[in-house]
């Protein structure tokens, strides 16, 4: 067997969880072309093969089940000592990753993060900003900022605001309806819709129990990319209050939707959450989101 590129092993797990180059080549920040360029010379360096390849995608072999079994292993281990190295670190300074998404980025946190930064200008700041759920244990990040109604029960951390949620649309469509609209008044309205990847969330669950498919025109992957279909007339929209309340072009349509209501959350993995600059941030971020209730909350 030749010398081992270890850097192998995130190529074939993406593929094997996501079932698609595509899918994986988005995951690790690569092109498409890089991620079967690699994963094909590996195959023929080692003569096994990874993959049955498919119109439906990307099927594991046994082969490849043998060595993502293992690669987890090492994934594991390595992002253990990474964790404890950074949990025993009592330094206000060195990287610090953070996700979240573009609409809590764009409507609250920029400014935030820009003050944090001031504050400890040795702390380089890594955001990674994606609907999709990282995986603090495994290390992808280090600093969740994220709406959820539970938490993962192996990360910690403090909720620190409401986030509510409301239906938006352009003030032509807003004047049309009553100040209180009910379900009923909104047929016959357009409506930008929610794609996959916040399918799972409680606005995807509401729209799919009270928005007629064929009402949906288009769909869009981000709030900030829903938001800008709206603000366009594409239709009405479901989007965080703090996002919708500041966008001009946009009126709110009633009142927030309480069965959308979640909170927001600051989390991170117990391993790290003694860390000096995980502390600092933490303590900082939570006043900042705090101080902005009434906007996340819808109520401002």
């Amino acid at each position: 067997m030749q010398n081992i590129d270890w850097d192998i092993f995130r190529f074939v797990m993406a593929v094997a969880d996501s079932g698609s180059a595509v899918s994986a080549a988005q995951r690790l920040g690569v092109n498409a072309s890089t991620v079967l360029r690699k994963i094909s010379r590996f195959e023929d360096e080692n003569g096994i093969r990874l993959f049955e390849r498919r119109q439906t995608g990307y099927t594991p072999t046994v082969e490849c089940a043998a060595v993502v079994e293992a690669a987890r292993q090492i994934e594991q281990s390595v992002s253990g000592i990474s964790r404890d190295i950074l949990g025993r670190d009592l330094r206000l300074e060195g990287r610090l990753s953070v996700t979240t998404t573009d609409s809590l980025l764009k409507a609250v946190l920029a400014p935030h993060l820009t003050a944090f930064k001031a504050l400890h200008p040795r702390i380089h700041l890594d955001i990674s900003v994606t609907n999709s759920r990282l995986n603090l244990t495994r290390h992808d990040a280090d600093i969740a900022i994220r709406a959820s109604r539970r938490p993962p029960d192996a990360l910690v951390g403090q909720r620190v605001a409401d986030l509510a949620f409301a239906i938006y649309g352009l003030p032509g469509d807003a004047a049309r309806l009553p100040d209180v609209p009910r379900v009923a008044d909104l047929k016959g309205f357009h409506w930008v819709g929610t794609g996959d990847a916040l399918a799972g969330s409680p606005v995807g669950a509401w729209m799919k129990e009270n928005v007629p498919p064929e009402a949906i025109v288009m769909t869009a992957d981000t709030f900030v990319a829903v938001r800008d279909c709206a603000r366009a007339g594409a239709g009405l929209a479901i989007m965080p209050c703090c996002l919708g309340d500041r966008t001009k072009g946009l009126a709110r349509i009633g009142e927030p939707v309480a069965a959308m209501q979640t909170g927001l959350w600051i989390l991170t993995h117990a391993d790290v959450r003694s860390a000096a600059r995980v502390k600092a941030f933490n303590d900082h971020m939570t006043r900042a989101l705090r101080a902005e209730a009434d906007l996340l909350a819808g109520t401002a």
